[in-house]
C-alpha cells in the first residue's frame, strides 16, 4: 500500500551524480558492464536485499590515457527521496578496470572493513560503508541502479570514508570522462 502512495514520488535522475551541473559537458566514454546483468535489463535476486544482498561484478574500459584515479557510485534516481538514494561509493580505485562479484561487503558480512585491497568504501545513504543491494519498496514500481564510473585526472588519496557531497567537491575539476550500467528491479 505504501509503495503504491510514493509511486509518483521520486528523487529523479537529473539528481544523479553523473547529471550534476559540474559534469556538464564531460563525455561519457567509459563503457560499463557487469557479468551479472545487462544494461538496461532486470537485475537478478541475487544481488538484491530479497536475495544474498552480493555486490555484482562491474568492469569498465576506454580510460583515457591521463587517468590516475577511478570513482563508482550506484544510485538508484526512483526512490521516494528529495535525493538519489547512495547504495555504495568506492574510490582510490585507481587503473583497475574491474570489481569482482562481492568486493564490497554488505550488511550480512560481519566486519565492515573501508580500505579494501587498496581501494577505499565511502558511505552509503545509511552512512554505512558497505553495499546495499535494490531493496524497492513493494509497489513503488520499478527502479533503475545507476552504476556510474568515473575518470580522474588526480589520484584522491583519501583514507577515511567519503559522503556523497563531499566525493562531489573533490571530484570536481578533475573529471576526464563518466559511463554508466543501469540495472532494473521491481518487488
Amino acid at each position: 500500500m505504501l509503495g503504491r502512495l510514493l509511486r509518483r514520488v521520486r528523487a529523479g535522475s537529473a539528481k544523479l551524480l553523473m547529471y550534476n551541473k559540474e559534469f556538464a559537458g564531460i563525455p561519457a566514454t567509459i563503457q560499463v558492464m557487469s557479468k551479472g546483468f545487462l544494461d538496461g535489463c532486470h537485475i537478478p535476486d541475487r544481488y538484491t536485499q530479497y536475495g544474498d544482498n552480493l555486490f555484482p561484478s562491474i568492469q569498465w574500459q576506454n580510460l583515457p590515457s591521463e587517468t590516475k584515479d577511478t570513482v563508482l557510485i550506484i544510485e538508484d534516481p526512483d526512490a521516494p527521496l528529495p535525493f538519489p538514494f547512495v547504495h555504495a561509493i568506492v574510490y582510490n580505485l585507481g587503473l583497475r578496470s574491474e570489481l569482482p562479484e562481492g568486493a564490497i561487503p554488505n550488511k550480512n558480512d560481519l566486519v565492515q572493513n573501508t580500505s579494501m585491497d587498496s581501494f577505499r568504501i565511502g558511505k552509503n545513504t545509511f552512512w554505512n560503508t558497505i553495499y546495499i543491494g535494490p531493496g524497492p519498496i513493494k509497489g513503488h514500481g520499478p527502479h533503475r541502479y545507476f552504476f556510474e564510473i568515473f575518470a580522474l585526472n588526480t589520484r584522491l588519496n583519501i583514507n577515511y570514508p567519503l559522503r556523497r557531497n563531499e566525493l562531489l567537491r573533490k571530484m570536481t575539476g578533475h573529471v576526464l570522462t563518466k559511463g554508466v550500467l543501469v540495472g532494473i528491479f521491481e518487488k
